[in-house]
């Protein structure tokens, strides 16, 4: 029995690389290939690493979120003067205990693309998702120069945001090496920067905004997006990120799927025409897995192979799953325990996980 192992994060407990481990405890003795696994998000850049053994981490202070200091990593390939950056390195939810999309920026992950950008980078791939802040990518604009001024002309600043202030853009002092850059922007979803499926509606809850807050949090958004000029408000993934997109947008990125790319960095597919059983998961399996999320994606690819696939999960609602291959979805917590119980112990929980559902398998063959 041969076993792909190509596990997504479980946000807050395990990587991706931390999440494969785990399952291969279960399989030893197998005949297992790990695979890492982002969809732009959390290990994104890790698994760009991990598939790019020419490229080198470069570490950088920056101010994080709230104006303090944090050292964070982007990964850099000279061959192509290629930088990749993972939003979640220095905007991150993970990097805070407490949650205030009011306050936070994008700034940080700005200044990332700010170095890469003196250092001569002539293409920047930027991993979308995981992030604490719903700035609209202000922050991130900021860093490179873009200057935001209130109805009195004032400059605002990063720190906190105040995208509701903002009244004009100024352009003139975006850094020139910004224009020359082939910018790609790499995510799990598809959604608008405004409306239902927005970033305020959808993701604002995630990163604290309180449920009574999104409709005028969403209007401040949109009063925001109306002082650009290029409205692409509606772009696939312009909401991804806090609306980090659509600061994307703006520079001229293209929108790929993060998925897609790391599929294509580890050779995943030649990898599944080999393989009898994927094994995939993330923390939380859900209905908005199904629109663009790395299991999803995953079983839908190891399905065109006549490959089964295993869902791995935190915690999951989902009754029913699209027929794309998906045999069982297993939530791995076993017992009544607390949240941050299962997040601690979710290494141990996801081992014992499989172990159950071999001992099954390897019953039935």
């Amino acid at each position: 029995m041969r076993i792909v192992v190509a596990m997504d994060s479980f946000k807050g407990s395990l990587t991706s690389v931390e999440a494969n481990r785990a399952v291969c405890r279960a399989l030893a003795g197998r005949d297992v290939i790990e695979v890492p696994i982002s969809d732009g998000g959390e290990g994104f850049l890790d698994a760009w690493l991990l598939t790019h053994p020419d490229a080198e981490i470069v570490t950088q202070d920056v101010m994080s979120l709230n104006g303090t200091l944090r050292t964070t990593r982007y990964a850099w390939l000279e061959a192509g003067r290629e930088a990749v950056i993972e939003v979640a390195e220095a905007s991150g939810l993970t990097l805070v205990d407490t949650l205030d999309p009011w306050r936070y920026s994008s700034y940080g992950t700005g200044l990332q693309i700010k170095h890469a950008l003196k250092s001569g980078a002539k293409r920047i791939t930027v991993g979308l998702g995981g992030s604490a802040t719903v700035d609209g990518g202000k922050g991130l604009l900021e860093a490179i120069g873009v200057r935001f001024f209130d109805e009195f002309g004032h400059v605002i600043g990063p720190f906190p945001h105040h995208i509701e202030r903002v009244s004009r853009i100024d352009w003139s002092g975006l850094l020139p090496e910004a224009r020359q850059v082939e910018w790609r922007m790499a995510s799990d979803v598809t959604n608008p920067l405004l409306g239902p499926k927005g970033a305020a509606a959808v993701f604002g809850p995630q990163k604290g905004l309180a449920p009574q807050d999104v409709v005028s949090y969403e209007e401040r958004l949109s009063s925001y997006a109306r002082c650009f000029e290029r409205d692409v408000t509606g772009e696939p993934g312009a909401g991804a990120a806090g609306g980090i997109g659509f600061a994307l947008y703006q520079l001229r990125a293209v929108y790929v799927s993060g998925i897609e790319d790391v599929v294509r960095w580890s050779n995943l597919e030649e990898t599944l025409r080999t393989v009898d059983w994927l094994i995939t998961g993330e923390g939380h399996f859900d209905a908005q897995s199904l629109h663009g999320k790395a299991p999803y994606g995953l079983a839908r690819l190891a399905h065109t192979y006549d490959v089964p696939t295993l869902v791995f999960a935190g915690q999951s609602e989902l009754i029913a799953v699209p027929d794309v291959g998906i045999q069982a979805v297993f939530p791995i917590v076993s017992r009544v325990m607390t949240l941050e119980e299962a997040m601690q112990q979710a290494a141990a929980l996801l081992t014992d996980a499989v172990s159950r559902a071999f001992r099954l398998i390897d019953k039935d063959a």
